[in-house]
């Protein structure tokens, strides 16, 4: 009975709906035949033969049902029904993954023979039966995640990757259904690990992807298969480059050349050039992927004051290609990392900083100022540009896109003084602070010294951080970065009093309404009341003058958010703070008991014996994790019995 429901004519969900409730019973035996329990052992063997026939038998007849219509069949479908067949196609992928767990290698075989019999139609003067190749390749691709690292699967694959069948679909002459394409798209993609094991097959398949990308429906799709199968695969594809970068150049050359597939595609080439053995070679390859790049700027300039609105999109799309090739290019994680200066000797200059690959520097860097240069007031471009900095920053050893250090903040502080983007110009510059603060990377204290400039200056002109909350957050976590490597540039600057106007700023944050605020003025404080440089005396005792300053207010602050006043998912990172000032601190029980002692404050819903244990607790505890539960308890006895609830 089962099965005749399943075999019920008509497309699912849209001419018929008694297939569909099926699946909870064959998912059910699927699992129960996986682990069967209570079944005598010499049950078991006739019981799973007899349980894999009626699996197989179903699988194949669900197969039948998710075949795709005939266009013009499709093309009278509603939304409704178009979302319903839909939605029965991916519970039957679901069900497919479920019974492979019973079925093995004879599902995988009985799925790849269907592909190959369908194919074989036509050398026998037949039609291809393409709605059954898409159906299996829409099976096969549900079973992507089983595969092992020595899938025996392996053998089977093989049959279907070196059978005509994506030679025949890169054909575009042939009149195939569409879907048929997109699903072929989906399905490499989803085997790379198996491209990894057989590069062999990677040429044809590539051949295919590379075709499918001009066609609007299956460009990004099918970049997407490109970018995973080059980054899985790009120690086998160097060989490939010249034909990768002619195939991109026509592919860019098309009127309806997809922005995204444009990045992918980019990235995938420069995930093969990263492979390449040396730097020099990869120079070639560079500069003709930076040949593409540079056409879509003369297009930007060409149509920019006919269009403004369409070169700006193409702006932000070529900036957007040069952090697809600069990520493309970065090392992979995998591979062992050995920071400059690590050895002790003196490091001779890399290829990339030498005439040859200067020359590449100075070309990204003038497509850059071309760019924001012309769209100086516009965000997008200067968000852009912040992120092709970015990938250089990500990097340990010289490269293309490892701008130097003076050459960023330049670029950064021109665009933070026209005002537009301070908060990325400062998130930007954080990322710097931080990809220089690594043992072994080069010092940049002068430019770091020119940020607190430009961030002084915004605190002097903001007054309160709650005027621009973004800015505040985007300078706060600045600050942060200076911590592990560059806190001399605050404590030695001159005049002192415009660092005591800094640390009143950040002192106001931890009152804002907005929690990142909050969150990155929570760990300046954390950070400063805890610092240590006991091997460095002077430092120490700047910073030491700082916190004695600010030590009475700063206490004054965190009682208020724990009493009450910040909400109450903020306590746990106001506890922070306060644990490493009274883990620290001497003068932490006098900053603390002078705040509490202040009637009404921070709640009139305490008593003076509430602060009084409260104090005591946290004392005792000296910044152990226990604090943030009497933190939390302190925080409902001062907002009252109305906000008692548990976490």
């Amino acid at each position: 009975m089962l099965h005749g429901m399943v075999k019920v004519p008509g497309y699912p969900m849209a001419e018929e709906e008694i297939s569909g409730t099926t699946f909870e019973f064959w998912s059910s035996l699927a699992e129960f035949l996986l682990d069967p329990e209570n079944v005598a052992e010499s049950d078991i063997a006739p019981l799973m033969a007899a349980g894999k026939k009626e699996i197989m038998q179903a699988i194949e007849e669900f197969w039948t049902k998710i075949q795709i219509p005939p266009h013009t069949e499709s093309l009278k479908w509603t939304k409704d029904f178009r979302d319903g067949f839909t939605s029965f196609r991916k519970d039957v992928a679901d069900l497919v993954e479920v019974a492979y767990g019973i079925l093995g290698l004879e599902l995988f075989d009985r799925l790849i023979s269907q592909v190959i019999i369908a194919l074989g139609n036509s050398q026998v003067g037949g039609a291809v039966a393409w709605e059954q190749i898409e159906a299996s390749l829409f099976c096969l691709n549900s079973l992507s995640d089983c595969l092992g690292d020595e899938p025996e699967e392996d053998e089977s694959l093989k049959v279907l990757f070196q059978s005509k069948l994506f030679n025949t679909l890169a054909d575009f002459g042939n009149q195939i259904p569409l879907k048929v394409r997109q699903t072929a798209v989906h399905m490499i993609g989803s085997y790379a690990v198996f491209f990894e094991r057989w590069a062999n097959f990677l040429p044809t398949v590539l051949n295919f992807l590379f075709v499918a990308i001009s066609t609007p429906a299956l460009a990004r799709n099918a970049s997407k298969s490109i970018s995973s199968l080059c980054s899985s695969c790009r120690s086998t594809l160097t060989s490939e480059l010249s034909v990768f970068l002619y195939q991109y150049e026509l592919f860019s050359a098309t009127p309806t050349a997809d922005d995204i597939a444009k990045e992918r595609v980019l990235c995938a080439i420069s995930y093969v050039i990263q492979a390449l053995p040396s730097e020099s070679q990869k120079l070639d390859s560079i500069s003709r992927m930076l040949e593409f790049v540079d056409k879509d700027v003369q297009q930007f300039l060409t149509i920019l004051h006919r269009h403004p609105e369409a070169a700006k999109e193409l702006g932000v799309s070529t900036l957007q290609c040069l952090v697809a090739i600069g990520k493309g290019l970065q090392a992979p994680d995998d591979i062992p990392i050995i920071l400059a200066g690590e050895d002790g000797g003196q490091v001779p200059p890399s290829f990339w900083e030498q005439e040859r690959g200067l020359a590449v520097q100075t070309r990204i860097l003038h497509i850059l100022q071309t760019l924001v240069g012309s769209l100086t007031e516009d965000g997008e471009i200067i968000d852009a540009a912040c992120a092709v900095f970015r990938t250089g920053f990500a990097e340990t050893t010289p490269g293309p896109f490892v701008f130097p250090a003076a050459v960023v903040t330049k670029f950064l502080l021109e665009r933070a003084n026209c005002g537009v983007r301070v908060e990325t110009v400062l998130s930007t510059a954080s990322t710097m602070v931080s990809s220089h603060s690594l043992d072994g990377s080069p010092d940049i204290s002068t430019e770091v010294g020119f940020f607190l400039e430009l961030i002084l200056g915004l605190v002097e002109r903001l007054q309160n951080p709650q005027e621009d909350p973004e800015v505040s957050q985007g300078l706060v976590e600045f600050l942060n970065r200076l911590f592990s490597r560059y806190i001399t540039v605050i404590a030695c600057y001159q005049p002192k009093e415009r660092i005591e106007m800094l640390l009143w700023f950040v002192m106001n944050a931890l009152q804002v309404r907005e929690t990142l605020v909050k969150k990155a003025a929570c760990t300046f404080w954390a950070s400063l009341v805890s610092f240590a440089a006991d091997d460095r005396p002077e430092l120490q005792a700047r910073i030491n003058s700082f916190v004695h300053m600010c030590g009475p207010n700063l206490a004054e602050k965190l009682i208020w958010g724990i009493g009450g006043g910040a909400s109450r998912s903020e306590v746990d990172s106001l506890t922070e703070p306060l644990k490493k000032m009274i883990a620290r601190q001497v003068k932490a029980k006098t900053w603390l008991s002078a705040s509490l002692l202040r009637n009404g404050f921070p709640s009139p819903n305490l008593s003076e014996k509430d602060k009084t244990i409260f104090l005591n607790k946290i004392m005792t505890l000296r910044g152990k994790r226990g604090t943030n539960q009497i933190a939390k308890e302190f925080w409902l006895s001062s907002r009252g019995s109305d906000f008692a609830y548990t976490s």
